[in-house]
Parts: C-alpha cells; sequence; structure tokens
C-alpha cells in the first residue's frame, strides 16, 4: 500500500491489487503475529483460493473466464477491475508438464503473470504469444527451442490472464480472443483438509523462508480471521506497495514478511513496476468520502504510463459497483479540456451543463464510496507517477 500525500493532507491509499478490508472499520489491535504466522497468512489465502478456483473451473489445468463485466454490484471479487475480462487456471504439474497457447493479440492491453504458492509473482508477460509449458523446477525434460518454459517451485502455479475491454460492445472481440487461449494438461483437482500441510507438500519452500512455516501446522480459519484484521490494521501505515509481490529474488521485492503479507490485501497483484492502482477514501481536506458530498478531482488526461489508465469508483458498503450506473472513466470515452485534464465530479445528482473534459461519477446520498485510479505500466517510478497526477490540482 502506498500513502500520497496531496498538498500536505493525506488524500489517497494506494494499493497495487484490489481491496479486500473496509479501511472504514480498521480497529488497532495489540496482536503480534510471529514470522511463521505471517508466511502460513499468505499460504493459507491463496491456498483457499487455488481450491476454490480450481472447483469453480471445473478442475485444475482447465482455463476459467469471466466473460461479462462486474456491473450490477454482484460480482464476489472485492473491488472487481472493469478494465478487463480475465482469464485463470490453476496449473497442475503433478502428473507432467502443461502447455498453454496464445494468441497474438495486438491494439489493447494483454498480459499474463503467475504467482506462485507462496504468492510471489514468479512471472509477468506482456502481449504473450506462442507457446509456454508449465514445469516443476526438478523436472529434467528437454523442450523445443520455439516453447517458453515457465519452472515452479511447486505443482500448483496459478495463471492470470488480463485482456482489456472497451466497452460491452467490445465483448464479442475479448470473447474470440479468450476462446484462443489453450491449456493442455491433465485435469485433476486441488484437495487437502489442511491449507499449510498441503502447501509444505506440493511446494519447495524457497531457501530464505525454510521452515517458517513448520509450525503452523495448527493453522486454521480462526487464526486467518485474527491476521486479517493485524493485516488490515498494519497496511494502513505501509508507505509503498513495492515490495509486496515482485519475485522473491527481484531486487525491488521486500525481505520484510509483513510487507510481503500486507500483498494479500491485493490478492494476486501486479509488482508496481507493472501497474499502480491508486484507491482514494478521503478528499483533499482529508474527510472521508460520502454521498452527501460533491468531491471534485482533475487528472492527467495522458499520465506517464505506456499501456493505459482508468478511474472507477466503488461502494464503500458493498466494496462493490454500483448497479445501472457508470462506473469507470478512461481515454477511450473521455476527452481533455484545453488544459490536457479531465475533471471528473462525484455526486448524487448530475451537474448541469458540464464543459468538455468534465465529467459525473454517480454515488449513493448518505453513503461512502472510494474510487480507484489505475495506471498501467509507468514510464517513471510510482512516486513520480502520483505527485505529477496530483487529484486535487485545480
Amino acid at each position: 500500500m502506498i500513502t500520497l500525500k496531496i498538498k500536505g493532507k493525506l488524500t489517497a491509499t494506494i494499493f497495487s491489487a484490489l481491496l479486500a478490508f473496509n479501511v472504514f472499520a480498521v480497529q488497532p489491535t495489540a496482536f503480534e503475529p510471529s514470522v511463521g504466522q505471517l508466511h502460513a497468512y499468505k499460504a493459507y489465502h491463496h491456498a483457499e483460493y487455488l481450491k476454490a478456483t480450481a472447483m469453480q473451473a471445473g478442475g485444475t489445468n482447465t482455463l476459467l473466464h469471466t466473460r461479462q463485466l462486474p456491473t450490477e454490484g454482484a460480482d464476489p471479487v472485492v473491488t472487481p477491475s472493469l478494465d478487463h475480462l480475465y482469464t485463470k487456471a490453476v496449473i497442475d504439474t503433478t502428473k507432467g508438464p502443461v502447455y498453454l497457447d496464445m494468441p497474438v493479440v495486438e491494439g489493447r492491453y494483454f498480459s499474463m503473470e503467475i504467482h506462485d504458492q507462496e504468492h510471489y509473482a514468479t512471472f509477468y508477460k506482456l502481449r504473450p504469444s506462442g507457446k509456454f509449458v508449465f514445469a516443476h523446477y526438478k523436472d529434467t525434460t528437454e523442450f523445443p527451442a520455439d516453447v517458453t518454459v515457465i519452472r515452479n517451485r511447486g505443482h500448483y502455479p496459478h495463471l492470470f490472464i488480463r485482456t482489456q475491454l472497451f466497452d460491452t460492445a467490445d465483448l464479442p472481440t475479448n470473447h474470440a480472443i479468450q476462446d484462443q487461449i489453450k491449456l493442455t494438461g491433465l485435469v485433476g483437482k486441488v484437495d487437502y483438509d489442511n491449507a499449510i500441510k498441503w502447501t509444505l507438500a506440493t511446494h519447495d519452500v524457497y531457501p530464505q523462508n525454510k521452515g517458517v512455516m513448520d509450525d503452523q501446522l495448527t493453522y486454521n480459519a480462526e487464526t486467518h480471521t485474527k491476521m486479517f484484521k493485524y493485516i488490515s490494521d498494519y497496511s494502513a501505515s505501509v508507505k509503498s506497495s513495492a515490495g509486496m509481490f515482485e519475485a522473491i529474488d527481484d531486487p525491488d521485492g521486500s525481505n520484510d514478511p509483513k510487507v510481503r503479507a500486507s500483498g494479500i490485501i491485493g490478492h494476486l497483484g501486479l509488482p508496481i513496476k507493472i501497474a499502480v492502482y491508486g484507491a482514494s477514501f478521503v478528499d483533499c481536506e482529508n474527510t472521508p468520502l460520502n454521498g452527501d458530498k460533491d468531491f471534485t478531482i482533475t487528472m492527467n488526461y495522458t499520465p506517464e504510463v505506456s499501456e493505459f489508465w482508468s478511474v472507477t469508483r466503488y461502494s464503500g458498503l458493498t466494496r462493490n459497483t454500483i448497479a445501472d450506473h457508470n462506473d469507470i472513466f478512461n481515454a477511450y470515452n473521455t476527452k481533455p479540456d484545453g488544459n490536457g485534464n479531465i475533471t471528473i465530479t462525484f455526486s448524487p445528482k448530475e451537474p448541469k451543463n458540464l464543459p468538455v473534459g468534465h465529467y459525473w461519477m454517480y454515488v449513493n446520498a448518505g453513503e461512502p464510496y472510494y474510487f480507484v485510479s489505475r495506471y498501467y505500466h509507468p514510464t517513471v517510478d510510482a512516486d513520480t507517477l502520483l505527485k505529477h497526477n496530483d487529484l486535487c490540482k485545480k
């Protein structure tokens, strides 16, 4: 999480991922977890996710496509992105290598990311195409030169593909791209009684983390709830999301287990060099955003990114979209004013006679809300990008 100071006031909380807690109700706690509990927190959460995703997909080595944007507030994902449709799969190499065929995609953001069972982002590629193979790192199979080999310390890496969606009229094209993605491997399932035991049995823990979870075999849902509250509180004070998701040997990655555990708040997030997600919960006077008070932001129409940006609003009560109302602005549905900016007003009633470059985002009267500004492939470091994109500038 990154906190952003704008005009000397705390005006945004930046996550490299989706949020998963209610910042309006975070309470401090005297509980102090051990290093083992911090690592177990990541492993338990991710294992539970893998089990649920494999079940939803119909098994491991089976692609799970999202086909519609979650614009009616019913999607189970917290703070769902409206920038992409997702394609996910739990890879299972217990019976051998698994092959992935990716189409050539031009003219839109298209990426694949791999997370291992300790929740490190071990692989990322923008606009991947051609053949890939997933193999356990101890597998001695020799693969053809034209195949990109992705070796994993565990048998259950997670595949996450993002395909940019411009608007609902773009859905058929997006579906056609998804349908060209092919995954070939023996279908299995994720089945365990103890998430930590299963993780230790199916994933070779990194040498840096060797032994840290050996005393966490009793880690359970009750412990996880306690850890969740602790991490929610701790994350509010973290100054940078850098280090939360990077590979363990990436120089930008953190060696602090608390920082890594904070990454679960944005489960499956992208490293900050690849994407910066800014979640704003307060206005420029540091007052929590609420529909009873109109609020206006101004941002650069061309921020320092090589891919794209967007602004999406969410209900503070449901942590999801608001049904029947526009949820997203980006370069594809807005035009800048004469100064190269766009201005967005958040209010229950639409302002009249909005000039060029000014837009309206609906919020429920009397209810808290927040908005997320997403920046894909920043061309400058995160601090510089956020400084140059001061949302409270006039």
